[in-house]
């Protein structure tokens, strides 16, 4: 007579999915082919069987429907006699289990903002960061002995604002002044103040 998977897994019907899986860990341990000793060639169709019962009774409508059965059978009836008779298994249907968590991705992405919105709102204003030495449209320069430009702070006196910073083979508009860039990357082309 064929043992059921409660048998298989040494578990009693009413056992809790934790114990159903504490039985199956143990019960892995001791048969998996890789972990014994002796091979013989029963052991993978151990192991097997130990998996399918694993597997039917882990996954809660599985075991729904396969208790069900077991019922249907103690009552003296099978549900497909036919498949008995040839020793044929009914295949059992695959379960996908698993959704993606969408409810979690968005609460996630709720907080986030939220954090995001919250710490723009507590932070203090950002501060004019001042002159970097790189000339740029609307840089404010003076012009040092060299006739080399530098960037300097606009609330400081200036020569003029740079326009915009040319190559070394371009020409600056005819209404702007041409200085070399005191870093070397271009030539700045000043409105005089």
């Amino acid at each position: 007579m064929a043992r059921t998977h409660y048998e298989i897994l040494g578990v009693l019907p009413t056992a809790t999915p934790d114990e159903i899986k504490v039985a199956y860990r143990i019960k892995a341990r001791q048969t998996h082919p890789d972990s014994s000793v002796v091979l013989d060639a029963q052991s993978s169709q151990r192991m097997a069987d130990l998996s399918q019962a694993w597997r039917v009774l882990s996954d809660r409508k599985l075991r729904m429907e396969y208790d069900k059965s077991l019922r249907v059978g103690s009552m003296g009836g099978s549900i497909n006699d036919s498949t008995k008779d040839h020793g044929v298994r009914e295949p059992i249907p695959v379960v996908m289990r698993g959704e993606f968590p969408w409810k979690m991705i968005g609460w996630m992405m709720g907080i986030g903002i939220a954090a995001v919105l919250l710490l723009n709102i507590l932070s203090e204003p950002a501060l004019p960061s001042g002159p970097d030495g790189v000339i740029s449209g609307g840089s404010c320069v003076v012009i040092d002995i060299n006739q080399l430009a530098n960037e300097v702070s606009c609330d400081q006196p200036n020569y003029g604002v740079a326009r915009v910073l040319v190559g070394f083979d371009m020409t600056c508009p005819t209404d702007t002044q041409p200085f070399r860039d005191r870093q070397g990357l271009g030539i700045a082309c000043v409105d005089p103040a």
